[in-house]
């Protein structure tokens, strides 16, 4: 028959874990887990907190520690210990120890094994620390629940942080959702004013329209009349001057005299005011369109993907030095170099350019870079587009690039720049100047490869200093290009 001991397991065990409970825990249903086994089950709960027992549900978890519980416990343990410490000593008397047949009664510390009374007393243990096999054992106890304990504040830690992390992950979602929701609130906000500004506007035009068509169709119907009178006047003078001289003279003078009265004058066109109206509505559209316009630049500058450029040396024009990470390309001095080079003082012209090519190549889609730019020298930056079979030499490269029957330059060129104090917007083929106030820091070099465009922002104050029409690339890969020139000139 089973005694108390033998039952002592089963009724102090976890149903979990089936091992003797840690941190014995209460739940809704008044059945006991262990903490981390019931915290485990109820880690991704999908319909409330059921039991693992008895499948009771509650809406919200609840736990509360069993103290009680948890010292009973630890008195099942040390009988339980005890009584197991009792059946191996019974056991260890049966045998002893294997060598004098006597019972191990000390615990050699150095060694790590149960000694007997002459073993003890043997030269091998005579200079070892022995202690008696209870208090050992003790000992050894209360060295494993000290780091027990530190074993345990560690993971209720690592719990507690596991918790934190997980609800902070939850309030991160939970703020990125609402950004979502604000961002599709805000652009269905701005498309429907747009939309309905679109349908006023439009709608005044069509006021417009119609007020024309009217004014059109009553002007024309009042000199279609006129003219009409004066088709009828026409024939009957017409058919007077075709009658016989004594019935042409009858009345003369009263015909003359309706003659006299004829007097044409064009009417008052309606068209003048028609033309104030569609102007006034133009002027009131101005501001309007600026607004859109600066929506349009932000647009620009923010929707292309950024891409990182990285410089290739062998483009590179031979007065310049690339960095070795190809992040950075500067002037040289023509002294520093081991062959001649373009003069400082002379302008950069075609063929000759001291400029760089980036490794990338766009072939598709929209993307940006932003460029540092030095305030002492010259520099200018953009995109070049080889022409299709030319065989042109790169760009900077030093040789001069041979021209076609129509002087067409090999690479195709969209930039800007300062040179010498005044901006610039440069292609292969023309300079603009431009007129802006300050020269910025950080240059932003937006391409947008299916439209065709090339724009150029102050990325500090992120305005719009220099957009290129619309432009084609003819499916060619296009490549960032720099250019600086003069003394301290860096990018």
């Amino acid at each position: 028959s089973r005694g108390p001991m033998d039952a002592l397991p089963g009724e102090a065990s976890c149903p979990i874990c089936r091992e003797f409970f840690r941190e014995p825990v209460s739940i809704h249903c008044g059945h006991h887990f262990c903490r981390s086994c019931i915290e485990r089950c109820w880690e991704w709960p999908t319909a409330g907190f059921a039991c693992p027992r008895c499948r009771c549900r509650a809406p919200q978890r609840s736990l509360r520690p069993s103290r009680e519980l948890e010292r009973v416990l630890e008195i099942a343990r040390r009988l339980s210990r005890g009584a197991a410490l009792g059946t191996e000593e019974e056991e260890e008397e049966e045998g002893g120890c294997q060598r004098h047949r006597e019972p191990l009664e000390v615990f050699c510390k150095e060694d790590g094994a149960l000694l007997c009374a002459i073993c003890r007393e043997s030269r091998a243990h005579r200079g070892h620390t022995v202690l008696p096999v209870p208090e050992a054992v003790r000992e050894y106890e209360e060295q494993i629940q000290a780091r027990l304990q530190t074993l345990k504040d560690g993971r209720d830690k690592l719990l507690e942080f596991r918790e934190d992390e997980m609800r902070r992950n939850w309030e991160c979602l939970e703020k990125t959702e609402a950004e979502r929701q604000r961002i599709l609130s805000q652009f269905q906000g701005l498309r429907l004013s747009l939309e309905e500004l679109s349908c006023r506007l439009l709608a005044r035009l069509g006021d417009l329209e119609s007020d024309i068509g009217k004014v059109q169709e009553e002007n024309v119907t009042s000199l279609t009349k006129e003219i009409s009178r004066l088709d009828s006047r026409v024939r009957e003078l017409e058919e007077k001057c075709q009658q016989p001289a004594r019935t042409f003279l009858q009345d003369i003078n009263s015909t003359l005299s309706s003659l006299g009265k004829e007097n044409l004058q064009l009417p008052p066109s309606p068209l003048p005011e028609l033309e104030k109206k569609i102007h006034h509505f133009r002027e009131e559209n101005i501001l309007l369109e600026e607004t859109l316009r600066s929506v349009r630049d932000i647009l620009a500058f923010e929707l292309p993907e950024k891409m990182t450029v990285t410089l290739d040396p062998s483009t590179a024009h031979p007065q310049l030095l690339v960095a070795p990470d190809g992040s950075s390309v500067s002037w040289e001095s023509a002294q520093n170099l081991p062959g001649d080079g373009p003069e400082p003082e002379q302008e950069p012209g075609p063929g000759t350019d001291p400029s760089v090519l980036g490794r990338e190549g766009v072939t598709a889609g929209r993307r940006c870079w932003d460029v540092q730019v030095a305030p002492a020298g010259s520099w200018a930056l953009g995109v070049a587009r080889e022409t299709p079979g030319s065989g042109a030499e790169t760009p900077g490269s030093g040789a001069e690039t041979p021209r076609s029957g129509a002087e067409t330059p090999e690479w195709e060129l969209w930039s800007m720049g300062l040179c010498q104090g005044q901006f610039w917007a440069l292609t292969s083929l023309e300079r603009i100047p431009l007129f802006a106030t300050q020269a910025p820091s950080r240059v932003r070099v937006a391409l947008d490869y299916e439209r065709g465009q090339v724009a150029f922002f102050d990325a500090e104050k992120r305005s719009l200093i220099f957009a290129f029409p619309a432009a084609s690339f003819e499916g060619q890969s296009v490549r960032p290009w720099f250019l600086v020139w003069g003394e301290g000139s860096r990018i």
